[in-house]
């Protein structure tokens, strides 16, 4: 990470966002600036990549400093930055949480912010369809029957992706893009129960970053003790935790391709 920026004070981080939006879409979706409202309650942080093949998949936000990234379509970099938006609105904090109820809190996050900005966000901004993504994508089975079927669509999506990451469809490319990244959150979680050590203790890392997320949000911690944090372990925080989970990140992105191909 490099080129840190930290918003400390709601208007700061309004700001800033406003800032990364590329889209006059986004920038004038009260649903967006909804989401934005949300996020800008607590301190964040952003900054540049210095390694991008580690980087790139890190869950920074998870632990309150969100990557920069760039993307050649405008819309495709306003979902890139509202999915992690929507992420750290819904995120809350609990340093004595069992992993098993981490990994089920962490996953229903997942699940709602994947939600709201793959599916929803076609529903809540017209015309978003045309400017995004060139191939098939999920919500493109719903898009058009909002018409007909009201808010009763949110729903029925909502059904429907979790049954998608339960019992994919063997012929139904997308439900199985969508089981496949499931399986890769279960991945993900079993490397943050791994122990590391900071500031002379050491437990699950998962439990570190729980601990002074929920410390920074109750004002127990300022923000520059955030940003302090978040330097002292070096030029990638978690970095184990970066290292493991790389590869098999970068692996995923290879085979989907691949079936795709196929």
């Amino acid at each position: 990470m490099r080129d840190l920026v930290l918003l400390d004070r709601p208007q700061t981080a309004r700001d800033y966002i406003e800032s990364l939006w590329r889209t006059e879409a986004f920038r004038t979706s009260a649903y967006v600036r909804d989401w934005v409202d949300r996020f800008a309650q607590h301190p964040c942080v952003f900054a540049k990549m210095s390694e991008l093949e580690l980087e790139t998949p890190h869950f920074g936000t998870f632990f309150g400093m969100t990557y920069e990234r760039h993307y050649d379509e405008p819309a495709v970099s306003d979902l890139y930055y509202l999915h992690e938006i929507v992420h750290a609105a819904l995120l809350s904090f609990d340093p004595e949480q069992l992993f098993t109820a981490w990994y089920r809190k962490m996953n229903g996050i997942e699940f709602a912010a994947s939600l709201e900005t793959e599916g929803y966000v076609y529903m809540r901004i017209p015309g978003l369809r045309e400017q995004s993504f060139k191939d098939e994508i999920w919500a493109d089975r719903y898009i058009g029957a909002q018409r007909r079927l009201g808010e009763g669509i949110f729903d029925i999506m909502r059904q429907d992706r979790y049954k998608a990451m339960q019992q994919p469809d063997p012929m139904d490319w997308c439900e199985q893009q969508i089981a496949g990244y499931a399986r890769q959150n279960f991945e993900w979680a079993a490397m943050w129960r791994l122990d590391c050590e900071l500031g002379g203790v050491r437990q699950p890392a998962y439990r570190h970053v729980e601990a002074h997320m929920a410390a920074l949000r109750r004002g127990e911690r300022s923000p520059a003790d955030h940003l302090r944090w978040l330097t002292d372990q070096g030029e990638v925080p978690f970095v184990d935790q970066a290292r493991l989970f790389a590869p098999m990140y970068w692996n995923n992105k290879l085979s989907y391709r691949l079936r795709k191909l196929g």
